[in-house]
């Protein structure tokens, strides 16, 4: 690494460093299960603290659901731009550079990403507390949904630094390949909110307001451990919490992944957000039937989550590495494994939608929309998951622009649609729905498409590079 801190350039192929071969010299199949199971693992436990959570949020009546499914959407952008964007720019630029041989230039990145998580933290903090009450109020929320929703918000966005700074240390491990230390404290942090949701909710009477400061009492606690192992020079890359000098290289390699895919990402939930006004439009059981429906597309696509994040370090390291032969077959066992993991519950939800909406309510109006929810959007579930993978694909290329151009296209045409059919034609919640689902089959085409001229692109430049590189 050069004196002022900047990331030198990859070496040439003939002179790059191979990834960690425990990695690189595995079956695809085997990388692929090896680095996504931990993770899958925790989306496992994720999911169970999720259902228990919005079970115990049920029990305060409908009111909360919907308070709840107003903050939802945006939480979610919040941490899908850390994790899912910022963070996937700090995995795939470590993986990169660790693939490359570029030791001292991956320790450089970690130290910026800190940095970067720090500022991101503090301005979405400050943004929120001014706005949120309005953004709420935009959103459809009225009455005592509105306060419950704000006061949630409030308390949830007050923790963005420990959130940001946790994310941040799995990321840097991730792109190690190391996937067991953030699962295991991950999973802690998890049980922990399983326990303290109801004791601070019910117990202690703080009510609504229980949930997210046991969500943030559960991660503080399991912060220090994943703290411990990256600044204590346990893997590849031993960071310092700050870089001794600021330097405009491994800020932009990070935001050149992290930048699009955090707009990306954001993009989606604000196409959320929206159509979460537009079941607002139709009532409260509209609105908490769809909060439920979203609740349980996002607890399905974060158990493919895993697989996807792992396909992303794996891709990386062999872009880094020059080996075009790998790509292909990490892409498609990456598929074929998330595909295995989602398969049997949306095919549950789409035969029988009480299994899921029947846990939270009894109320005949949100069980009749929630089941036309997940008979309409459940069909597409295979094709959301495969579009997950193809993204952070793209991501490990250490490019985001084509995953981000699909988004934007396929939330302007739905949102769009959407609004049309039903302010302009007064059509109900049924060809919203419809709407949707064909927007998610759509997305899956056009990336794939975009994915194969992307790897034509890389086999012909590795050719080029290594004239000795051979395909399996």
């Amino acid at each position: 690494m050069q004196a002022s801190g900047e990331i030198s350039p990859e070496p040439a192929p003939s002179g790059r460093r191979p990834a960690p071969p425990e990695l690189l010299q595995r079956s695809p199949l085997r990388a692929i299960v090896r680095l996504g199971a931990p993770t899958t693992g925790v989306m496992l436990v994720a999911t169970t603290s999720n259902v228990l959570h919005t079970y115990f949020v049920s029990r305060l009546g409908a009111e909360a659901i919907a308070a709840v499914a107003l903050v939802f959407p945006i939480s979610m952008i919040l941490m899908t731009v850390m994790a899912g964007g910022v963070g996937a720019g700090v995995a795939s630029a470590i993986a990169r550079a660790l693939g490359a041989g570029r030791v001292q230039d991956a320790v450089s990145i970690a130290e910026h990403a800190f940095v970067v998580a720090a500022v991101l933290a503090v301005a979405f903090t400050v943004g929120f507390e001014a706005g949120i009450a309005r953004l709420f109020a935009a959103m459809g929320g009225e009455g005592e949904v509105l306060r419950q929703a704000t006061l949630f918000a409030r308390v949830l966005f007050a923790g963005l630094v420990f959130s940001f700074t946790i994310s941040t240390f799995d990321s840097i491990m991730r792109g190690e390949g190391n996937v067991r230390v953030p699962a295991i404290w991950a999973t802690v942090s998890l049980l922990l909110q399983i326990v303290l949701t109801p004791l601070f909710m019910f117990v202690f009477h703080l009510g609504l307001v229980g949930a997210p400061v046991a969500t943030l009492t559960g991660q503080l606690l399991a912060a220090f451990p994943r703290g411990r192992y990256v600044f204590g020079g346990h893997g590849a890359v031993r960071p310092r919490l700050l870089p001794r000098r600021l330097s405009r290289q491994p800020i932009a390699e990070i935001l050149r992944i992290g930048i699009p895919a955090s707009v990306a990402a954001a993009i989606n939930y604000v196409g959320i957000t929206v159509m979460t006004s537009v079941f607002a439009h139709f009532g409260t059981a509209h609105l908490a039937a769809y909060g439920l429906g979203s609740r349980l597309d996002f607890l399905l696509f974060t158990l493919g989550y895993g697989v996807a994040a792992a396909c992303l370090t794996l891709v990386g390291m062999a872009v880094g590495a020059g080996r075009a032969d790998l790509v292909t077959r990490y892409v498609r066992s990456a598929i074929a494994v998330a595909a295995g993991v989602v398969l049997v519950p949306a095919v549950v939800v789409t035969w029988y939608p009480p299994a899921w909406i029947g846990i939270f309510t009894d109320d005949p109006a949100i069980r009749a929309v929630g089941a036309q929810y997940l008979r309409t959007i459940g069909p597409s579930y295979l094709f959301v998951i495969t579009s997950m993978v193809l993204a952070t694909s793209f991501q490990g290329f250490g490019r985001a622009t084509a995953p981000l151009a699909v988004m934007a296209a396929r939330v302007v045409l739905v949102v769009g649609t959407a609004l049309l059919l039903t302010r302009g034609y007064g059509c109900g919640a049924q060809a919203v729905l419809l709407v949707i689902a064909v927007g998610n089959i759509g997305s899956m085409f056009a990336l794939s498409l975009m994915f194969r001229q992307t790897l034509r692109a890389f086999r012909r430049h590795a050719r080029i590079s290594s004239p000795t590189l051979r395909e399996t």
